[in-house]
């Protein structure tokens, strides 16, 4: 796909989530393998948009991933690359998954597959960050509680607790599940 093509598809995503997973998709299919959608914008898939990243962050062949961006017309600015007219900015994390690949989730899209970080890895992740960053311990928190508070009936929390643990996190999973808001889903 040339540059032109991409701005084209994305321009006519409806929300920035469907923007995310287009691109994730569009990338995906450049590279001849999925990549996995991870971090913030992840959260912001799974939340509908109610959580915005600012970034695209996705584990994939960091390489390949670099050329076509350059192809695409992207800059690099730090570890960041940016299209600042169509308000893109993409993080390549890396190459491996760090979570358990059995629990990704695979979501088709008009432009192909992509996939997302599991619900549970997530959390845990943003629990971890939790304690690593207390200055946006808060903020963090409470993307782990909108999760939580989205796919409680579906998460595997014993899971969660064993990746929070290991990062000396798992004290805060307890508490995480008291604050679980239970009830219609959220709106907007």
């Amino acid at each position: 796909m040339k540059a032109l093509e991409l701005e084209a598809a994305l321009r006519r995503a409806r929300s920035s989530a469907e923007r995310v997973l287009w691109f994730g998709a569009i990338l995906g299919t450049e590279l001849g393998q999925l990549v996995v959608i991870v971090g913030g914008s992840a959260i912001e898939v799974y939340t509908s948009g109610w959580y915005v990243s600012g970034d695209i962050d996705l584990v994939g062949e960091r390489n390949a991933v670099i050329e076509i961006l350059e192809r695409w017309e992207f800059k690099k600015h730090g570890r960041l690359w940016s299209r600042d007219d169509l308000g893109v900015w993409v993080d390549a994390v890396g190459r491996d998954y760090t979570g358990d690949t059995r629990k990704l989730l695979e979501v088709t899209t008009p432009f192909g597959k992509v996939k997302l970080a599991s619900v549970e890895d997530l959390i845990a992740k943003r629990l971890i960050e939790t304690k690593v960053w207390p200055r946006g311990g808060t903020e963090l928190f409470d993307q782990a509680l909108a999760l939580a508070s989205e796919y409680d009936g579906q998460i595997d929390w014993e899971y969660v607790t064993k990746v929070a643990t290991r990062d000396l996190a798992g004290d805060l999973v307890p508490e995480l599940r008291r604050r679980v808001v239970r009830g219609p889903p959220r709106q907007g």
